[in-house]
């Protein structure tokens, strides 16, 4: 498949993350941050995972720790942060993307995303995972 057409799949459909398995959709979502791809890790499983391709709206370092968990083997990005190229670069996932930033930040552009200072200095995929899970459900339990 041609490295753009997973973006324009997304841009397309309005969606916000999807998942491909051997260019087939197996997975799609409309929610917002990172909370999709925590959903299809506990609706899938990591076993079932390995070697998806992800094309995502917004790809911070919480993200890519989290596609670096389920053993995604390409992600693309519509807009993707200089420490989540990082991260994919260190752990030999290949990516693609539209706009780069330097940091994922809130609406206001000014206080990073909170997910994003929650890893800040977290490396290891799995301790992300299990910090993002345990933050995204103080966040709804609020």
């Amino acid at each position: 498949m041609p490295m753009g057409r997973f973006l324009r799949m997304l841009d397309d459909s309005g969606e916000n993350l999807m998942v491909f398995r051997e260019g087939d959709i197996i997975f799609i979502s409309s929610g917002r941050g990172v909370s999709p791809l925590l959903e299809v890790i506990e609706e899938i499983g990591v076993d079932q995972l390995r070697g998806v391709v992800t094309a995502d709206r917004v790809v911070g370092k919480a993200a890519a720790l989290l596609n670096i968990y389920m053993g995604a083997s390409e992600v693309h990005a519509m807009v993707i942060s200089e420490a989540a190229k990082k991260a994919l670069e260190n752990n030999g996932v290949g990516y693609e993307f539209w706009e780069e930033t330097e940091a994922i930040k809130e609406k206001d552009g000014v206080i990073f995303c909170p997910f994003e200072r929650l890893v800040q200095d977290i490396d290891d995929p799995a301790e992300a995972y299990g910090a993002i899970r345990v933050k995204l459900a103080d966040i709804r339990s609020a």
